[in-house]
């Protein structure tokens, strides 16, 4: 599975890639609000099994955005694991520092929408977004998520310093 779009192509994660995908994410967990791993939480081996595991999923899928052979965003389509949740999945999205504000998040969500209504055991989309980041709330929101919940006070930053997560999903079932 290879999508060109422009200059940029959206394909499976390799697991020598792990490194650089753990790095990205550290680069842009070292601004609070973004992520809510902290960047010594972000393990290249961690990365490495995710990669792996979601390269033998049906339902999961680990993919990179490549401009010009350099790595610019991923993203995780994550199963859940029971068997009464097994129509959803969880989605995480990076795009790497430098790359953002580009239009290129909505280009990797319209694919990874697309991937899901192309997987009749996919039903629905879940993510979780921090509530100080306006403009991935409105990608979210112009892409048909809606926002079915909020944990208050969830991420703590520093001594009362607090963020919500808010909890959005997109059904893409029958």
């Amino acid at each position: 599975m290879k999508e060109k779009i422009d200059e940029f192509v959206i394909r499976k994660a390799r697991p020598n890639e792990a490194p650089a995908l753990a790095e990205a994410e550290r680069v842009i967990a070292r601004t609070p609000g973004q992520l809510a791993s902290r960047p010594e939480e972000l393990k290249d081996e961690d990365f490495k099994q995710k990669i792996l595991a979601l390269n033998q999923s049906e339902t999961g899928l680990y993919v990179v955005v490549e401009h010009h052979e350099a790595l610019v965003g991923h993203a995780i389509l994550d199963p859940l694991k029971l068997a009464v949740t097994a129509h959803v999945v969880s989605l995480t999205i990076a795009i790497h520092e430098g790359y953002q504000g580009r239009g290129l998040g909505k280009k990797l969500m319209a694919h990874l929408i697309s991937w899901t209504r192309a997987h009749p055991k996919i039903e629905k989309l879940e993510l979780q977004v921090r509530s100080s980041n306006a403009r991935a709330i409105s990608l979210y929101k112009s892409l048909g998520f809606i926002e079915e919940g909020r944990k208050t006070r969830r991420l703590k930053y520093g001594p009362e310093s607090y963020l919500d997560d808010v909890y959005m999903a997109l059904w893409v079932g029958p």
